[in-house]
């Protein structure tokens, strides 16, 4: 304990710990926009801005960030592969893409890889502010016509009855009624609004969902919802 010239204790107050991010953009104006940008965020410590995928690679397993901003085309390594080899060796890294590329094969190859939130690249500033800060949170955010090409993709999915997802029918009524609104892509607080119910509780019932469906994220529930009720 530090004393002043009175001989009083002084305290001080503990800064809350900065969130890591890593920004991945082979686009050189682009990238500095970014940059700009996130550097509104007092919250947010930006480790390195990347101009390809392999030089993210290897700055994110040299000193894992908390969240990787990343696009999909980009030279030496794809952002693809790019989330790929990095959730492979490090699971926490939360990673959001933000990218041109609505191509239906590479937004499914994104969140298969373990992406948690896609943005497009005609996204506001504030929009890509709010994904970082959900991403923290581990709630996704996505462009609404990228949920709404990854709901209508889903829905039209058939599979035989014999492979109908048991696992769903081990969620309670409230937790079914969560996942369903989840799977229309609502975040913790338009649920709770929606349901009158506190937010720490649609995040308990989320939490309880992922382990449930055994799955990592709330896109992977939501796809698991929908392609459930496709098959029924």
């Amino acid at each position: 304990m530090a004393f002043n010239i009175w001989g009083w204790p002084t305290y001080t107050c503990a800064m809350p710990p900065r969130t890591r991010l890593v920004i991945a953009e082979d686009e050189e104006m682009y990238r500095k926009a970014l940059q700009k940008t996130v550097g509104l965020m007092t919250e947010v410590e930006i480790l390195a801005v990347c101009k390809d995928g392999q030089e993210a690679l290897d700055m994110c397993l040299a000193d894992p960030p908390d969240v990787l901003l990343t696009d999909i085309n980009m030279p030496r390594l794809s952002g693809i592969e790019l989330i790929r080899k990095l959730l492979k060796q490090e699971k926490d890294v939360r990673v959001v893409v933000l990218t041109i590329n609505e191509q239906d094969d590479v937004v499914y190859d994104a969140f298969r890889a373990g992406a948690l939130g896609y943005l497009l690249k005609t996204s506001t500033p504030q929009d890509v502010i709010e994904s970082i800060r959900l991403a923290m949170k581990g709630e996704a955010k996505i462009t609404p016509k990228i949920a709404s090409k990854v709901i209508a993709d889903f829905r039209r999915v058939r599979e035989d009855n014999d492979i109908v997802d048991d696992d769903l029918f081990v969620l309670s009524d409230r937790e079914q009624e969560i996942l369903d609104l989840v799977a229309q892509g609502l975040r913790n607080k338009e649920i709770a609004n929606r349901l009158s119910i506190a937010e720490k509780t649609v995040k308990n019932h989320v939490s309880n969902i992922l382990k449930a469906l055994q799955v990592n994220s709330r896109t992977e529930a939501a796809m698991k919802a929908v392609r459930a009720r496709s098959a029924e």
